[in-house]
């Protein structure tokens, strides 16, 4: 499977559910580093424990995420990506 992110996409974030609403796995994020707050970094939750989670990237070779920083709080979150889309030299025209 390929990575479902690429360099150069533009997402679009929606920012307030995750305040209410208890994120998912498989939902795609996005989270404060916890190593450094003023960076955010564009991960998948893969798995979830007692309010705490885990996320990775798409690319995992060359992604930095719970593998080097551990489980994250809720509290790190920033938003949720509800749209993808790529460069136009990547987009199919129909």
């Amino acid at each position: 499977m390929e990575p479902a992110f690429y360099e150069g996409d533009f997402v679009l974030v929606e920012r307030m559910s995750h305040l209410f609403l208890k994120p998912r796995v498989g939902q795609v994020v996005i989270v404060k580093d916890p190593r450094d707050k003023e960076k955010l970094l564009l991960k998948r939750i893969v798995q979830e424990k007692g309010g705490k989670y885990w996320v990775k990237g798409d690319n995992t070779s060359k992604s930095t995420d719970s593998r080097h920083f551990g489980w994250l709080e809720k509290g790190l979150f920033a938003g949720k990506v509800i749209h993808r889309t790529g460069p136009l030299d990547r987009s199919i025209m129909i």
